[in-house]
């Protein structure tokens, strides 16, 4: 038996209604729980794991600001990655 990823773990917690237990917890619960292993099985199978909130914020720039024939997802990345690093600060 295969541990899933651990935003399958915290999506079954979610939909069981207890979003706020520890991750650990929650693999020890597949573990041990038959219909908990099941959930994750389901969404790990059906779902899509969760998009980095920064690409969203990125392609959404994208779309606002930049010509359709421009490669904005790239610069709008490459000002993520500069924000990172600190730059400007």
């Amino acid at each position: 038996m295969t541990m899933p990823e651990d935003w399958v773990l915290l999506e079954a917690a979610k939909l069981a209604d207890e979003p706020d237990i520890e991750i650990q917890w929650l693999r020890d619960l597949h573990n041990a729980c038959g219909t908990f292993r099941a959930l994750c099985d389901m969404i790990a199978k059906h779902e899509k794991p969760p998009v980095d909130r920064k690409v969203l914020c990125a392609r959404e720039a994208m779309t606002e600001f930049f010509p359709p024939h421009a490669d904005p997802e790239g610069v709008a990345l490459r000002a993520i990655e500069l924000w990172e690093e600190g730059f400007g600060k």
